[in-house]
């Protein structure tokens, strides 16, 4: 028996298991579920969308401009945050800055609140399911791969000619 190299580095190769093995991947990938997850419930309150893309019930008595489930701004702003720990992301803010919108997440009917979901269930509507792959599928490295550049931003003296956001090679 013998042994051929590859052609990969082992010391890149042995960089990314660590990686994978410190769990630092794993908090990748949940950061980026979670961001695009956050953007479909924002697109979801918008487009007065549930998570499954059907529209939710109508008001009794509509109300002019605005969407269904906005009406002051509290549901929609609580709505989309996140915390991300180790195993993994949760959208949990509504229960503590708007303790109402759980109603709506699963319906009232004892209140003849009908439900208008903006989380999904357990089964992924095939939207959201195409979104969340995508941005696991971003947010994992490529195994042997360098690491990916990190961009800081910095600010720089106002100018009228350029933006005041430049990145640090300029």
């Amino acid at each position: 028996m013998t042994l051929s190299r590859s052609g990969d580095d082992p010391a890149r190769l042995l960089a990314a298991l660590e990686e994978w093995a410190s769990g630092q991947v794993a908090h990748d990938v949940a950061v980026s579920l979670a961001q695009a997850g956050q953007g479909l419930v924002r697109q979801g309150f918008v487009q007065s969308k549930g998570p499954d893309g059907s529209r939710g019930a109508p008001l009794k008595r509509p109300r002019p401009g605005g969407p269904v489930l906005v009406r002051r701004g509290r549901l929609a702003a609580a709505a989309p945050f996140y915390v991300v720990d180790r195993n993994g992301f949760v959208m949990s803010a509504v229960d503590r800055i708007a303790p109402y919108g759980r109603f709506h997440q699963s319906g009232a009917p004892g209140a003849n609140l009908p439900r208008r979901p903006f989380y999904p269930d357990e089964q992924l509507s095939p939207g959201w399911s195409i979104v969340l792959s995508a941005a696991a599928d971003a947010a994992l490295p490529t195994l042997g791969a360098p690491p990916p550049t990190r961009r800081f931003w910095r600010r720089s003296p106002p100018s009228w000619r350029t933006s005041p956001w430049t990145s640090p090679a300029s």
